[in-house]
């Protein structure tokens, strides 16, 4: 195979390259976000700080802990006395990945996440009657860190073959050639791509253009490096980063035993996310005989980074009785997301008579990289409580209503009018549920509890090849050892599950990683009451 094009030199070569930079950044944030994105970002477990990771995160009735802010704020009020507290969390999150196309193959990895869980401070005002309360501190609300390892081997398509453009993704300008007389073996046909990887794997000659296709009229007149035969198909997906959530609060007795409070919530964090595919011709089926490239090998690597910050309000209410039961509502307004985004694509292909090339690694190759920033706005949630208290056992359950077909993206230069359309009819209403018990053994109290996030992708949109959604289920355990008066030292665990798909890339048939995550979450902290 000879690796020169006439059409890629001087004045078309910087044309094109000057082209793909002017239409780079709208391009690529049409093609990014989507509702995996969306969900990805909003998306938090459902408890925080140590007592409610052993309780599922229950304690909209109303709890005296500083998880109050994530569940109910007015349940600050029930404070008998200031306090600091604060954590750690060690996350293991193991995903075990099936690669399902013409062959199988199964792969396992674990990755660990060390955090703040939270830090935390109490201050109960000193009154005559009732209560006044004030609260700030950080919590982390989320780890995104898992990996995924794939390997396996595919007869029925390429990575090639997502390479390259559909109708409408390019356009192509002839010229005469230096002897200026049409239909000579100089004539020069340049390609114009509005598709970053497109333009990127003609530059390295995954893909090439076919001129008599493109002479009788072809719809898509290119082909790809690989056209036979079967290749080995290997990556990772790395997701790393987590969100942490600001709060500052207050609550008051506003009547007796009943109390009310609200919170300011700021949250922040970063995702990092470096996605590497590996497709070899291992068996050389594409030698470059007959009507095949002499194809070895290609390297695809992306990444992005995301940083993230939002805002938001909770307040609530909760009614103590004299019976021993509380009950407590809470609403949250809209999380108003700003998120800067930046992306780099490179990309490396080898031949079998030694040519390699990469894109992506040198100054100036830029297309498939950049940055934008848009915003990102959720819906509200609604959530109820009851909880029961009786000598030393306590008991609550929860109920969160969130409509997910409200969330949508947002940016003051380009419209996400098609994104925010689709998410609108896919996704829809759903109930999340969590539940706890608390048992108190004199210097030692012990909890455990669940939780169920569900899924709020509509069948229709996504389910899972066996039929499964993507909920994600928690059980929680923990407990406190009374120290003295003044400090107590908590242990608490969760577990959680669910099910998660992996597309290797966009052609139909393609394989599909179907994934089992499963991730543990151990925290360690102290309170010291003031």
């Amino acid at each position: 195979m000879v690796k020169i094009r006439t059409l890629n030199s001087g004045l078309a070569g910087a044309a094109l390259a000057f082209s793909m930079l002017l239409s780079l950044p709208i391009v690529q944030c049409a093609q990014a976000q989507t509702i995996e994105d969306a969900l990805r970002f909003t998306g938090r477990q459902p408890l925080t700080g140590v007592r409610s990771l052993g309780m599922g995160g229950a304690g909209v009735a109303g709890i005296a802990d500083y998880s109050a802010m994530y569940t109910n704020p007015a349940g600050l009020a029930y404070f008998s006395r200031s306090s600091f507290s604060g954590s750690l969390s060690f996350f293991s999150t193991v995903d075990d990945g099936v690669f399902t196309g013409p062959s199988t193959n199964q792969l396992e990895n674990r990755i660990n996440d060390t955090q703040i869980g939270h830090l935390a401070y109490i201050h109960r005002v000193p009154t005559v009657r009732g209560s006044l309360v004030f609260a700030a501190g950080i919590n982390q609300v989320e780890s995104f860190s898992r990996e995924l390892y794939y390997s396996g081997t595919n007869d029925a398509n390429s990575v090639t073959d997502f390479f390259m453009p559909l109708p409408g993704e390019f356009s192509v300008e002839t010229n005469n050639g230096p002897d200026g007389i049409s239909g000579t073996a100089d004539d020069e046909f340049i390609p114009d791509f509005t598709r970053d990887l497109s333009y990127i794997a003609f530059q390295l000659y995954a893909i090439d253009l076919d001129v008599a296709a493109y002479e009788a009229g072809d719809a898509v007149p290119f082909f790809p490096a690989v056209t036979t035969g079967a290749v080995e198909q290997t990556g990772t997906v790395r997701e790393t980063g987590s969100m942490h959530e600001i709060n500052v609060g207050m609550a008051v007795e506003a009547a007796p035993r009943v109390m009310v409070g609200a919170s300011l919530n700021i949250p922040v964090g970063m995702w990092e996310l470096d996605r590497f595919m590996t497709e070899e011709d291992v068996n050389n089926d594409n030698d470059g005989t007959g009507s095949t490239v002499d194809i070895q090998s290609v390297d695809w690597d992306q990444t992005v980074k995301s940083e993230l910050v939002g805002i938001n309000l909770r307040a609530g209410v909760s009614v103590a009785t004299s019976a021993g039961f509380r009950v407590g509502a809470s609403l949250e307004t809209p999380t108003y997301y700003a998120i800067t985004e930046e992306y780099s694509t490179t990309m490396t292909t080898v031949f079998d008579d030694g040519y390699s090339d990469t894109y992506g690694d040198s100054f100036g190759e830029d297309a498939g990289s950049g940055s934008y920033d848009y915003a990102l706005i959720t819906p509200w949630r609604v959530s109820v409580g009851v909880g029961y208290s009786k000598q030393n056992l306590r008991a609550m359950i929860d109920a969160e209503l969130v409509d997910w077909s409200q969330l949508e993206f947002d940016s003051e230069s380009f419209s996400f009018a098609e994104e925010n359309r689709f998410m609108s009819r896919s996704l829809e209403d759903v109930m999340n549920v969590r539940a706890g018990l608390e048992y108190d053994l004199g210097p030692v109290t012990l909890r455990g509890g669940i939780a169920m996030l569900s899924d709020p992708r509509k069948a229709s949109y996504s389910r899972l090849e066996d039929g499964e959604d993507r909920s994600r289920a928690f059980v929680g355990a923990g407990l406190s050892y009374r120290a003295s008066r003044q400090f107590v030292f908590d242990l608490g665990w969760s577990g959680e599950q669910f099910q998660d798909e992996f597309v290797t890339y966009g052609v139909t048939g393609a394989p599909v990683v179907r994934e089992d995550v499963q991730r543990g979450r151990f925290s360690i902290g102290v309170r010291a009451r003031l």
